[in-house]
């Protein structure tokens, strides 16, 4: 369910204890949480877009295919967190706490660790992006593809293959050409308004989404 136009006060928690609860799939969009206990919480495919968690803890939750874009993490605790297929865009990590915390083909991007505490030495499993990526790195016609997908509505609204502005989010075309080639996106991508009835916020969704049209030859 998205927050926009919603009660934000859904997935807001202020000193609140949700130790071990499974978040999977949720969209925290705007909401706002703080100095509440997050530790063991599973947070797969949930969007924190936007959202506000100010010293609050994460001790040991896990994070696969988490999208933090424009998310405020100042002073959270991530100690032993583990990050896999995550995004990191233009988050803040102001005195946030990383000790022990494991990366796995995790992006950041626009995102400074230089306040960051405790931050793993061994960055193998990051992706560090100095920009989104250029037009340049993909073909006219996914571009193009990608662009008529603006007619329909609920792909406009996800915000995951367009951006304000008539900009179109070059960051998820990188991730999802990890995946499918880009003669697989063109195909998907032509009949994408045929199959998705549902209101989505993340990549990993319509990654998922993707996957099970080419295991079905829809494309």
């Amino acid at each position: 369910m998205s927050l926009i136009g919603k009660n934000k006060k859904i997935y807001s928690y202020n000193n609140i204890d949700k130790n071990g609860s499974n978040f999977a799939y949720k969209d925290f969009e705007k909401s706002c949480s703080y100095r509440s206990n997050f530790s063991g919480c599973n947070f797969t495919g949930a969007s924190l877009r936007a959202a506000k968690f100010k010293f609050c803890s994460f001790y040991n939750a896990r994070f696969d295919q988490t999208e933090f874009v424009g998310t405020n993490l100042r002073g959270c605790n991530f100690s032993k967190a583990v990050f896999i297929d995550a995004i990191f865009n233009s988050a803040v990590l102001d005195h946030t706490n990383f000790s022990g915390s494991t990366f796995q083909n995790t992006i950041f991007l626009n995102t400074s660790l230089s306040t960051a505490k405790n931050f793993p030495e061994d960055k193998s499993g990051i992706i560090f992006l100095a920009g989104m990526p250029a037009y340049s790195d993909f073909s006219s016609d996914l571009l193009d593809v990608t662009e008529r997908l603006r007619n329909n509505d609920i792909v406009r609204r996800s915000n995951v293959l367009h951006l304000k502005r008539g900009k179109i989010n070059t960051l998820s075309l990188y991730i999802l050409c990890q995946t499918f080639s880009e003669d697989e996106l063109i195909k998907a991508f032509s009949v994408l308004p045929e199959h998705i009835t549902t209101q989505f916020h993340t990549v990993s969704y319509l990654k998922k989404l993707l996957t099970k049209m080419c295991k079905a030859d829809i494309v």
